[in-house]
């Protein structure tokens, strides 16, 4: 196999266009073409860098050795890490800036690079030195977003991008990078956190609300829906944090949680031979339960929180998906036919509960 030849397989095989290698080796689309085509060869001085790019080793871009016996670049990586325990970020931008020598068109240098040069501006008290070194890490991290086929590079870049212009208050410019961040690898909180910056006034806060929201439902259901359930801690826990949350009891949606926790727990009471106390539990999940069909099955439209941390967030209940056509009153009943409900059942106020 020719040099040329090698060249033009490795290259490929970096997911790298005739055009992209020629622009990082600072040399025309044509000479490339020649390379690949045997019509001639690289200068001798474009080895290393040409090695590098493809990542190999010049032996082996030349045909002498089979495989890649570089131990510069695991030494570079482990130097680079160790920056990161002892705090040194001089140390960690000097690693960087030999590593995007050494290995030009590697994204994840230039990433890291990028990141370096942001934290060191960040760092910098001088106005104007820190303007020069935010530039200097926008059009790094440019560089990565624009030429990097790897998602993790990608989602990095555009954090630290979208940072720099945020606090230049580019927000608008910001936002567009927030929209290239890769889908098939995406973070939703890591998404929103980035979408949280960029916006401004009633558009922001409104934003951040609805983020807030989704939280609330991930940490509610983590407690309530992940087995443990049964623990009457973790209802506890998520009705103290649904209520310190939403102090106002205007619940919304949440009344569908608040109605399982109160049902839950009256389940445990039952076990426990505590019938008045269950009996009580029941009456509140009703009530909640009775609550959460109104919205979602009797009148259906956009309901509106009040409490303050939710003031902005509207739900339009005719949107929500169903797995079946039972409302929530009607499975709470259906589950009060439980071995564990025979003595609540037997009550005498237990009766007129469900009329």
């Amino acid at each position: 196999m020719t040099i040329g030849e090698r060249i033009k397989q490795l290259r490929k095989k970096n997911d790298l266009t005739q055009e992209k290698l020629a622009d990082y080796l600072c040399v025309s689309y044509q000479a490339v073409s020649k390379w690949e085509c045997g019509l001639s060869s690289p200068d001798l001085a474009l080895i290393v860098p040409l090695a590098k790019l493809l990542n190999v080793t010049t032996d082996e871009l030349l045909g002498a050795v089979p495989e890649n016996n570089d131990t510069r670049y695991a030494e570079l990586k482990e130097n680079y890490d160790k920056t990161f325990k002892s705090g040194d970020l001089l140390a960690r931008l000097a690693v960087c800036e030999a590593a995007v020598k050494e290995y030009p068109g590697d994204m994840e240098w230039l990433s890291n690079y990028a990141w370096a040069t942001w934290c060191g501006a960040i760092e910098e008290r001088n106005d104007e030195i820190f303007g020069q070194g935010r530039e200097k890490a926008i059009k790094l991290f440019d560089t990565v977003i624009e030429n990097t086929e790897n998602d993790k590079n990608k989602a990095h870049a555009i954090t630290g991008i979208v940072q720099c212009l945020c606090g230049k208050g580019c927000k608008k410019e910001a936002k567009k990078y927030v929209d290239l961040y890769p889908e098939t690898k995406i973070s939703y909180s890591d998404k929103n956190k980035l979408l949280g910056m960029c916006l401004e006034g009633e558009e922001q806060a409104k934003h951040k609300q609805h983020y807030l929201g989704n939280y609330l439902q991930v940490l509610v259901d983590a407690l309530l829906w992940d087995g443990i359930a049964e623990n009457k801690y973790t209802c506890i826990a998520a009705e103290k944090i649904i209520e310190a949350m939403i102090p106002d009891e205007n619940y919304c949606g949440f009344n569908y949680e608040m109605a399982h926790i109160q049902f839950r727990k009256a389940e445990m009471e039952a076990k426990e031979n505590h019938t008045d106390e269950a009996l009580n539990l029941l009456k509140k999940a009703i009530y909640y339960a009775r609550e959460y069909d109104l919205i979602d099955s009797i009148s259906p439209g956009e309901y509106a929180y009040t409490a303050p941390l939710f003031s902005k967030v509207t739900i339009d209940t005719r949107k929500w998906c169903h797995t079946g056509n039972t409302t929530l009153l009607e499975s709470i009943k259906e589950m009060c036919k439980r071995k564990s409900f025979d003595a609540v059942r037997n009550h005498r106020e237990y009766a007129a509960l469900f009329a």
